[in-house]
């Protein structure tokens, strides 16, 4: 899961990172606007939530798989005493 975590935190620094340039592509912390920055910086942060969305699913598929674990666990344990 540690993997999943790295690449979710991954993502959120990308994001900041796209952030940044979104706003030095536009006057508040740029000289003017910048439209081909902006498009960069919009493609970036597409491509950060994406992997944040591939971080959630791989822990949400982790968890799922342990429950399942223990499902299988408990049932087995249930049919060798009746």
């Amino acid at each position: 899961m540690i993997g999943w975590r790295t690449l979710q935190v991954i993502a959120v620094v990308a994001l900041i990172a796209c952030l940044d340039l979104a706003l030095k592509a536009t006057p508040v912390l740029g000289p003017e606007w910048n439209p081909g920055r902006l498009l960069y910086a919009g493609s970036g942060m597409v491509t950060a939530l994406t992997l944040f969305a591939l971080g959630a699913i791989g822990i949400g598929q982790r968890r799922l798989a342990e429950k399942l674990e223990r499902l299988l666990e408990r049932r087995d344990r249930d049919d060798s005493r009746g």
